[in-house]
């Protein structure tokens, strides 16, 4: 990537410029950001989607792609940490600035910063094909812990909101009904051999799962069509 112009300086971004400068070139937009700390230690759990691990990954940030860059997403705060090391060899985590980010990867989770229906922006998981486009809202709430001496919250699982991009619609959907809802006449009965072919369940369905079931369904429209 060619090294962009400097920006206006940012003062947290000041003890980074000598490792932005040799890893990305002059442009400092990677590190505008905060530098990361654990904000709630007495919470059992994590706030991290997929997982507490780093990726290998891309960022998107204002039209310009960083690669080979790792990362993990705190679905609580809906906030994006970058890991690097610096020139010392010092281990440092940074939260990017959200309003910079127009997507992401974490391995083979891809996310992008939508607007579906007219609200804020958020960061949804993306799965496209020919003739659906899934997309998926992370988020991790907390539950407050009566009984323990060590802990007052835990972080709930992986919370998911589901909505299907179909016949140029955005449908909503939970589970595996209302996501057969969508669909009309003999492709209800298609897809319902299909989930149950595939013990297909979406609270447990990977990435792999979510890509094989719309390229399932492309197919299937295209076979009606």
């Amino acid at each position: 990537m060619g090294a962009q112009p400097l920006r206006a300086a940012d003062p947290d971004a000041d003890s980074l410029s000598r490792y932005i400068q040799i890893k990305y070139g002059l442009d400092q937009e990677l590190v505008s950001g905060f530098q990361y700390y654990v904000r709630f230690p007495q919470y059992k759990g994590d706030p991290f989607f997929p997982e507490d691990a780093f990726f290998e990954g891309t960022v998107s940030l204002r039209g310009l792609l960083y690669d080979n860059v790792r990362l993990k997403y705190n679905s609580f705060s809906q906030s994006l940490i970058l890991e690097y090391t610096d020139l010392r060899d010092g281990y440092n985590l940074l939260r990017l600035n959200n309003s910079h980010i127009d997507s992401f990867r974490l391995g083979t989770h891809r996310f992008q910063k939508l607007s579906l229906f007219s609200e804020e922006p958020v960061f949804y998981q993306v799965f496209s094909s020919v003739q659906v486009t899934c997309y998926i809202h992370w988020k991790k709430d907390i539950q407050s812990i009566n009984n323990s001496i060590q802990y007052t919250h835990v972080y709930t699982r992986p919370l998911g909101t589901y909505y299907l991009n179909y016949g140029d619609r955005i449908h909503d959907f939970t589970n595996r009904k209302s996501f057969m809802a969508i669909f009309t006449g003999s492709m209800q009965a298609e897809i319902k051999k299909y989930f149950k072919r595939q013990h297909f369940s979406f609270r447990k369905a990977g990435p792999a799962d979510i890509q094989n079931l719309l390229i399932f369904i492309s197919q299937l429209v295209e076979s009606q069509a």
